[in-house]
């Protein structure tokens, strides 16, 4: 039998790849680009996490506080003295099986972060690095995935769909927001 993760990849693999060529567009050797590319993150991340924890998220992640990155993600911008963007609506997750879609999507994107963290460059700024690498100490993904499949769904479901397309499809309209240019404002001249 195939595992959800499986199937959750398989039925999201169109998603995925647009989301993934969408934030291509984004330039990590440049602070301008590593600005633009944080911003499309917390036009999605913010209002995602705040969604599943509205939903309850905790309920099926005991250790939803240290898979969190918002924060992460704001101390970045500030570093980069950079006014985070107005956030996108935050999406209707109402059911478990949805919450469970949209957290595989948050989860997973931190596998693509680590790789990521190595080619930032931030010209002669230190790079902050506190979104890209939050909870690289952990295995966070692991667990999400052992959890999701001894406590999730016991199979694809229409709902379990619906939270991980509604979550890359904020992810896929965050990056297209912002490849034009970066609408946070800096506060300070680099």
């Amino acid at each position: 039998m195939t595992s959800l993760r499986q199937q959750l990849r398989t039925a999201t693999a169109p998603l995925h790849e647009a989301v993934d060529e969408a934030f291509a567009g984004f330039r990590l050797d440049s602070l301008t680009g590593y600005v633009r590319f944080l911003c499309a993150h917390w036009r999605a991340v913010q209002p995602l996490e705040c969604c599943l924890e509205q939903a309850g998220i905790d309920r099926l992640l005991p250790d939803w506080s240290q898979r969190t990155r918002r924060m992460a993600l704001s101390a970045d911008l500030e570093r980069l003295e950079v006014e985070p963007p107005t956030p996108l609506p935050v999406p209707r997750i109402a059911s478990l099986e949805g919450l469970w879609g949209a957290a595989y999507v948050l989860e997973g994107s931190r596998l693509g972060a680590r790789v990521l963290s190595r080619r930032v460059d931030c010209g002669d700024r230190p790079a902050p690095l506190a979104y890209l690498t939050q909870g690289a100490d952990r295995s966070l993904w692991p667990t999400f995935l052992e959890r999701l499949e001894t406590a999730g769904p016991s199979a694809l479901s229409a709902p379990l769909l619906a939270g991980a397309e509604a979550a890359f499809a904020l992810f896929l309209t965050a990056a297209r927001l912002e490849r034009g240019a970066c609408r946070g404002t800096l506060l300070a001249t680099p």
